[in-house]
């Protein structure tokens, strides 16, 4: 299990030097004024940011699920678990979403969105990117589950992670870029 769990760990890590590559690009220099969101570049840089500290979290629960042992008080045993079922619970959901518009759209049921046509169409790399994300959701599953009947943990722990992480996608894909929004740091 304990590779399991350091697989989790790296992948999160290399999901996190792509936001770090991609927020330290962005941040050196001024952006090119032809780029077509050059004026938005600080509220993407806010948004990368926060996405790196959420995938170095991700990294801190895997590697701690495999590193801790049983007999530690309950509380930050329920914790992990909360967290190891978000992380799940968020992958998963997110995984969802995309095999329903990948699938949706293949099939016709779907019309295919301006940027799922800017992007054309179903592509290895889109394939990929579902795929990547399945694996992530697989990882923190397996070890989430295992956490869980090894440490006795409440059912509790599971409601409060999986509920939890409908919130945190809510507030990633939504809340924040809407608060960005309305700062002028994102287009509504």
């Amino acid at each position: 299990m304990r590779a399991l769990g350091y697989a989790a760990a790296a992948w999160c890590l290399g999901f996190a030097g792509v936001s770090a590559w991609q927020v330290a690009a962005d941040l050196i220099g001024q952006p090119d004024a032809r780029q077509r969101y050059a004026a938005y570049a600080s509220g993407l840089a806010i948004m990368g940011l926060l996405v790196l500290v959420l995938k170095l979290a991700g990294a801190a629960v895997a590697l701690t699920t495999v590193l801790v042992q049983p007999g530690l008080p309950r509380r930050p045993l329920q914790l992990l678990g909360v967290a190891l079922w978000g992380a799940f619970g968020l992958l998963g959901l997110y995984s969802a979403g995309n095999l329903v518009i990948t699938v949706g759209t293949v099939s016709g049921l779907l019309a295919p969105s301006a940027a799922w046509t800017a992007a054309g169409g179903v592509t290895t790399k889109a394939i990929l990117y579902v795929l990547f994300f399945l694996a992530g959701a697989v990882l923190f599953g397996v070890l989430a589950v295992w956490c869980h009947r090894r440490h006795h943990l409440r059912w509790t722990s599971v409601v409060a992670g999986l509920a939890g992480a409908r919130l945190v996608l809510g507030l990633i894909l939504a809340a924040v870029p809407a608060i960005l929004g309305r700062w002028g740091l994102l287009p509504t």
